[in-house]
């Protein structure tokens, strides 16, 4: 490619970036503001600014409202240092669209002259999935009421909502945890606030009982209204049975 005339090679150039699917621009910290000289199409297809409206800005146009200024301090201070910074903030296309913005910032000396390359990718789509992971583990949280001591061998824990796939695992690593933490011999899950669905909750049961087993604890389910008793009487075999009562204080009577 060094053979080919440099309008030719600018070309090649040109179009490598504009087919890229990340987009990318070159700001000159020679110039006051250090502004934008160049932007691919990708760059005004992710923000919906073109060319002509792009070059010659600083690229904190694309910040807003809730663009985060820490994240911006943190950039401002890379570029100051003339140091790589790869940052996920908050930015703003011509629309108004807000999009989760990965910015990876780089200096490059050409020729004694320094300039910063800069890539921008949209992804916003894991940031929403993030978001929607995290709120539900604070949901799964919120249903579980804390784990409390009733007496020196037996402790126990209410539950409430829906016991779904992710719900079990939590409960499992929160009992496991306790249990290692404060050793009992019994455990006693009050699901009289549990939204009953035979399947999921019937084998999460099983499995809660099954770990805890395993780690020489007890488990005794309460809150067992009779359509659930009746669920659980047509469910399981009678080696993997739950030990259940109708109301804590049975449970609690029958320890004793």
């Amino acid at each position: 490619m060094n053979k080919l005339p440099d309008s030719i090679q600018v070309e090649l150039l040109t179009a490598m970036l504009d087919g890229s699917q990340v987009a990318a621009l070159v700001t000159d910290p020679s110039q006051s503001d250090n502004p934008i000289i160049f932007a691919n199409q990708t760059f005004e297809k992710l923000t919906g600014y073109s060319m002509d409206e792009t070059v010659g800005r600083n690229c904190r146009f694309l910040q807003g409202e809730s663009t985060d200024t820490a994240s911006i301090e943190i950039i401002r201070n890379a570029i100051t240092d003339k140091r790589p910074v790869m940052m996920t903030l908050l930015n703003y296309k011509k629309d108004g669209t807000p999009f989760w913005n990965r910015l990876s910032i780089k200096p490059l000396e050409i020729q004694g002259k320094l300039f910063f390359i800069g890539t921008q990718t949209d992804v916003s789509l894991v940031q929403i999935q993030q978001k929607k992971i995290y709120e539900k583990e604070q949901e799964i949280e919120q249903l579980t009421v804390p784990i409390l001591m009733i007496q020196q061998n037996l402790a126990a824990i209410s539950l409430i909502g829906r016991m779904s796939h992710e719900r079990v695992e939590s409960l499992c690593k929160k009992l496991s945890e306790f249990v290692e933490r404060e050793p009992v011999d019994n455990i006693v899950i009050d699901i009289s606030g549990l939204v009953w669905e035979e399947s999921s909750s019937l084998g999460g049961l099983h499995i809660v009982q099954n770990v805890l087993k395993l780690m020489g604890t007890q488990l005794y389910v309460t809150g067992i209204s009779p359509k659930i008793a009746q669920s659980l009487a047509m469910g399981g075999e009678s080696g993997d049975q739950l030990t259940t009562f109708a109301t804590i204080r049975h449970a609690i009577e029958n320890i004793k």
